[in-house]
């Protein structure tokens, strides 16, 4: 089953409220540099009463009804910029996918948002796409806020950036909604100049009957 690219603007009833509870969390980093910034528990294991919710709403943009089980990740993120140059390489985020879900996505929850900070979708631009461990180990160090050699960095970033082409720009704008299935390259052109918070997350299964796509547009 294939999830279209999906936009929802005013998603939550009250955003504030969300953003409210939100900040109320505790984050961290296990400093893996799989990922920038620092995110709360799972939400099933932090709030399950919110979890639910959640998973109910976002599960009606497509069906009628809820599976039998539905394996649904997600959590809130906050990354603090890693440079003062705003459009810094170092302050991009890298294109990737989001291997093992069959679809994933954003909930943008950053009150008057930076121009930029959204989300863009990129196709490959000869068919195919390939990081060296070494260009991989730059993004890892960044991401832990480790000191890099800046034309070392630049130079890894440009090898991974140079391979795709932008498709489609998606503004950040607060309590939107974006969802891409699995296959969708995605980054950030940058993280802005001030703190970013986002609800994350990502379809891994969906189990007993299958339910059709009946909203797709």
């Amino acid at each position: 089953m294939t999830y279209p690219v999906t936009i929802v603007d005013d998603f939550f009833e009250d955003p504030d409220g969300i953003v409210e509870m939100a900040e109320e969390l505790s984050y961290y980093n296990p400093n893996t540099g799989n990922w920038p910034g620092t995110r709360t528990k799972q939400l099933h294991v932090e709030n399950p009463r919110f979890f639910n919710y959640f998973g109910a709403k976002l599960h009606s943009l497509f069906h009628d009804t809820i599976p039998e089980y539905w394996n649904l990740q997600c959590h809130f993120q906050k990354i603090m910029p890693f440079c003062k140059d705003k459009y810094s390489k170092q302050n991009q985020g890298w294109i990737h996918q989001d291997h093992d879900t069959f679809f994933g996505g954003i909930v943008y929850l950053k009150k008057d948002p930076e121009p930029d900070t959204g989300t863009s979708i990129y196709k490959v631009k000869r068919g195919f796409s390939f990081q060296f461990q070494q260009e991989l180990k730059m993004k890892e160090s960044i991401y832990k806020s480790e000191i890099v050699d800046e034309v070392e960095y630049n130079k890894a970033f440009d090898a991974m950036r140079n391979q795709f082409v932008e498709t489609v720009r998606v503004e950040n704008v607060y309590n939107r909604l974006l969802l891409f299935n699995n296959k969708a390259h995605h980054g950030v052109k940058t993280f802005g100049s001030t703190e970013r918070l986002t609800l994350n997350f990502f379809g891994m299964g969906q189990y007993g009957k299958m339910q059709p796509l009946v909203r797709t547009k």
